[in-house]
């Protein structure tokens, strides 16, 4: 049995998710860029948690930028050492231990910035206050 056209062009039919979409860019992204991201967002997050600690929730997306920078910085260098002829095992563990915990701390922080907004934006009583 033959398969029905698509009426849509190939790229339509299969879109990339938010994560490929970052993953992609970050792939091919200037390091000096990811380490700007790295370095800026860990230090604006912990900055606003030290200045301003009852809105510390407010830096979890530069937590999420810091993120981003890391796993960039991480998968580029692992893409360098999967190019290499003997590739050293001990760093690419390293990497690709960076990698996931900066998935995973990303993660973490991107959906504490969406309840952080939503609770400034609805004043809810789930927030930090909230009984």
């Amino acid at each position: 049995m033959m398969a029905a056209p698509s009426l849509l062009p190939a790229a339509a039919t299969a879109p990339g998710t938010a994560y490929d979409l970052i993953a992609s860019w970050a792939r091919r992204a200037p390091r000096r860029r990811l380490a700007i991201w790295a370095i800026g967002g860990a230090v604006d997050a912990v900055a606003l948690a030290l200045v301003v600690p009852w809105l510390w929730l407010l830096g979890t997306p530069f937590l999420s930028i810091a993120a981003i920078g890391v796993w960039g910085l991480a998968a580029q260098r692992l893409q360098g050492l999967d190019a290499a002829p003997n590739p050293v095992l001990r760093r690419r563990r390293a990497l690709r231990i960076a990698e996931t915990a900066a998935v995973v701390v990303g993660t973490a922080a991107a959906v504490a910035a969406f309840y952080g907004l939503m609770w400034l934006v609805f004043d809810t009583r789930w927030g930090p206050d909230g009984g």
